[in-house]
């Protein structure tokens, strides 16, 4: 196969698609389909970017001493190459031809410094020496190696003894190449899902615990995937924090919830001028990176003036991660987000190192005590008093308090003889379509 390929195709002719692809967003990995006979890179031409093999067969031609090209390896799915161009942008050495159609990964140095920023200093320094480790054992495996035409660089290994243990251990990177792999498939998956517009949220009633009547709503998103049908957060935003997406899955729920709202309100009953309708809300969650810089607020003031909202109806639930970076640049969102009439719920309040100094050091609203401290409100007074000096603290800074995670009648009994104002959980429903959740609404004030 791999002398008709290099008899079929004059290389010198031919422009590659390196020149191509150089044009293309590098800010992100992108994924592309290219058919059999294809010159992805030839030698000379300026490293761009690396190549994830995930389907089909690619050939690296080419000719240390100059002169015309040979074979020099052959490539399988789910094999990088023209890795060093990761590292720096020095003229490549070799050419690679695609011998079928291939879908292959396409990583940016841009992209890829990124990702390594992003990771503990450790983690970075041990890719980068795993990098040029890899490097070294391509061009100084035996020739045997190279020319074997298996494909998979792991099984080509497997076949032959007496390799440095450098090289040996490279063998047990099958499970960690399936699990990149992986990832970034469900990146790319993402990012369709986002042009999609394949992400809902589901609705979960937060209840006054002394009329049981619903006060608001917290939406949790959900993925409606074309191919992977219902997806839950816990499948995707792991990958979605790591690749900086959350950011934009955060703005599409409140985009989302921000349309709804006028239909929603339309279920209240319109009893006084001082009714429930004044005080409802949907609370949003955002993730840490928003806090970063004051986009958010800008961001969340573009929607509420677009949908024209009351931001009193409007609340975003965070986490300590958003406040444990940079605090003082923490506090100025905060502070703008303030301004607009947004309110802030600081929620899994108890489960963080510091969760106590952030009620007076930041403007926070509300606060939400974790699923954890309910679940054992019975099993001992010790308990019992976390959550009272919790909810006394609340009080004190003037907070609403909100407990998670209500699952039993005693619960409820529980949480009221601890002044505690609403309460979230199965109990009163799992999170549920919009559609349903506006049914609970008005049966909630039927009663």
């Amino acid at each position: 196969m791999s002398s008709s390929i290099i008899d079929t195709l004059d290389l010198e002719d031919m422009e590659s698609q390196d020149i191509q692809i150089a044009r293309d967003d590098m800010s992100s990995v992108q994924k592309k389909v290219f058919p059999a006979g294809t010159l992805l890179f030839k030698r000379g031409d300026i490293r761009h970017c690396a190549f994830l093999l995930d389907l089909g067969a690619v050939e690296i031609f080419g000719n240390d001493e100059g002169g015309t090209d040979k074979f020099l390896c052959a490539i399988g799915e789910g094999e990088i190459f023209g890795e060093m161009a990761l590292i720096d942008n020095s003229p490549r050495t070799a050419s690679a031809v695609t011998t079928k159609e291939c879908e292959i990964f396409i990583i940016p140095r841009e992209s890829f410094h990124k990702k390594i920023i992003g990771l503990d200093p450790m983690i970075s320094l041990l890719i980068s020496l795993l990098i040029e480790r890899y490097r070294i054992t391509r061009i100084h495996m035996p020739e045997s190696v190279k020319q074997d035409n298996i494909g998979d660089f792991i099984r080509k290994l497997g076949r032959h003894e007496h390799l440095p243990d450098e090289v040996i251990r490279l063998r047990n990177t099958e499970q960690q190449r399936h699990t990149a792999l992986q990832e970034m498939k469900l990146e790319q998956d993402l990012r369709q899902g986002l042009a999609d517009k394949e992400f809902i949220p589901y609705l979960q009633p937060i209840l006054d615990l002394k009329t049981s009547r619903v006060a608001g709503f917290e939406a949790l998103i959900r993925w409606q995937s074309a191919d992977k049908g219902m997806v839950f957060p816990d499948d995707f935003i792991p990958v979605a924090e790591r690749t900086g997406l959350v950011q934009q899955l955060d703005m599409l729920m409140l985009e989302k919830v921000c349309a709804m709202m006028p239909d929603v309100l339309k279920k209240l009953p319109a009893l006084s001028k001082d009714d429930s309708r004044q005080d409802f809300f949907i609370s949003v969650n955002m993730s840490g990176i928003n806090f970063e810089t004051l986009d958010v607020v800008n961001q969340v003031r573009g929607l509420l003036m677009k949908y024209e909202i009351d931001p009193r109806h409007i609340k975003l639930e965070i986490t300590e991660s958003a406040l444990i970076g940079d605090a003082d640049q923490a506090e100025k969102v905060l502070q703008g987000l303030k301004i607009l009439g947004v309110s802030v719920a600081l929620d899994d309040f108890g489960t963080g190192y510091s969760s106590l100094g952030y009620l007076h050091k930041f403007t926070i609203d509300d606060l939400k005590i974790d699923r954890s401290f309910v679940m054992q409100l019975h099993d001992g007074s010790r308990t019992i008093d976390i959550v009272r000096a919790i909810i006394g603290l609340a009080k004190n800074f003037k907070l609403n308090v909100v407990a998670e995670g209500i699952e039993q009648e005693k619960d409820i009994a529980a949480l009221l003889s601890l002044d505690c104002d609403y309460g979230q959980g199965y109990l009163y429903s799992k999170p549920m379509p919009v559609d349903a959740a506006l049914e609970y609404l008005e049966k909630s004030f039927q009663v």
